[in-house]
């Protein structure tokens, strides 16, 4: 198949981890996903009995000097059946050949960054619930910018709004507890693991933005709602904040045309299907679009 060159495309990318890429498992539809130049793949089932997925895969080079990208699907006992590179210039998005992996043969996807391998995921290692790519393509650079650094932070645990340097993503040397919104008092009920990043609803937002080189002045919900122009929810767009008082989420649309449009948020601690626990998650917009509390706005300058 050809590849695809696009400045934008957005429900084309993905990224966030199975049992065997980088790091654990997250509630989200993504595989894998990191900044630095932005790389992802997202999986999508082809075969309602669970044979073949199609693997799409991007390169956003925010980076000031070329990147180049190799993805391969390798067969187990077989080797190599397909193998596909290709380079984006400083500022360049680039969509790669869409591969198809096969679970029952135990195929493998592989990405390469530069040469080195970015991730190696087993077909048979994909979670039900990382299936699907979730965010609609954006017009905006900013926004694709903004919500690139938002999926590389899925996994990373919530704080609350007392984690101060911690709401804004940074990770402690050493373990330490949160106390969510009453802070300094009563036993710490969100625990950040060493190492681990943190964020809270409107530290993520902040951070997202600062990320995309937005004038973005506002550090609590409270403000962002006062702050920001508001408009209709019938005209939202992906990169615009539904917000109340004491939480915020970014709309990402409907990216795997399910009729149930996504947000990218920081919530407490949501428990994946497998177990697992997470804070920075994408889930469903409905609660947020049908709750007269929420309204949309939309940062200016992006």
């Amino acid at each position: 198949m050809r590849s695809s060159r696009r400045s934008a495309t957005l429900a084309a990318v993905s990224a966030l981890i199975s049992f065997f890429a980088l790091t654990p498992s997250a509630h989200a539809d993504f595989t894998f996903y990191r900044t630095g130049p932005h790389t992802g793949a997202c999986w999508v089932k082809v075969n309602a009995y669970g044979g073949v997925y199609q693997v799409s895969n991007v390169l956003l080079n925010g980076t000031g000097a070329s990147q180049t990208a190799t993805v391969q699907n390798f067969r187990p006992g077989v080797g190599l059946q397909s193998s596909y590179t290709y380079t984006a210039a400083p500022g360049e998005w680039v969509g790669g050949e869409i591969a198809h992996v096969a679970i029952v043969p135990g195929d493998e996807f592989y990405y390469y960054l530069n040469g080195a391998l970015v991730a190696g995921i087993p077909a048979g290692g994909i979670p039900f619930y990382m299936q699907h790519c979730k965010v609609v393509e954006s017009p905006s650079v900013k926004v694709r910018l903004a919500i690139s650094y938002g999926l590389a932070a899925l996994d990373a645990v919530y704080t609350g709004a007392c984690g101060g340097s911690y709401r804004f993503g940074a990770a402690p040397s050493t373990g330490r507890w949160h106390y969510g919104s009453s802070c300094g008092s009563g036993q710490g009920n969100y625990y950040q693991p060493a190492g681990v990043r943190g964020f809270d609803c409107s530290g993520l937002v902040f951070k997202m933005f600062e990320y995309a080189g937005v004038y973005f002045p506002w550090q609590s919900s409270s403000a962002m709602k006062s702050g920001i122009p508001q408009i209709s929810k019938a005209y939202l767009q992906v990169g615009d904040l539904l917000v109340k008082n004491g939480h915020v989420a970014v709309y990402l649309g409907d990216g795997d045309g399910d009729g149930i449009p996504s947000v990218l948020e920081a919530t407490p601690e949501w428990t994946n299907p497998d177990g697992s626990k997470t804070g920075v998650i994408i889930s469903d917009a409905f609660k947020y679009l049908n709750d007269s509390a929420y309204t949309a706005h939309r940062v200016s300058g992006i």
